[in-house]
């Protein structure tokens, strides 16, 4: 399903090469899967939901995991990633 609907419905936050895009519905219903574009841009991110208002039950229950220690080596979406968006949101569009 988020193959088939994260590609045709959303917005994008990130140019990628694919039709990717985020949309907060389906990441509702897919526990932050709909983050989609977020996910194309960086997939080995374990977060696809970025900002709080985003979403990732997925992300969350792999945190409490990595906390009981029954998950390990999480890898984060670059710092650097997310700042490049917000030049790209106050300058010119991406």
């Amino acid at each position: 399903m988020i193959n088939s609907l994260a590609h045709r419905l959303g917005s994008r936050r990130f140019s990628t090469r694919d039709a990717s895009r985020n949309n907060w519905l389906l990441a509702l219903f897919t526990f932050g899967e709909g983050w989609h574009n977020n996910h194309h841009r960086f997939p080995g991110a374990a977060r696809q939901g970025l900002y709080w208002w985003e979403y990732d039950l997925t992300y969350y229950g792999l945190t409490l995991l990595a906390l009981l220690g029954l998950v390990h080596d999480l890898r984060p979406f670059p710092a650097n990633l997310r700042a490049a968006h917000r030049v790209n949101a106050i300058g010119s569009s991406p």
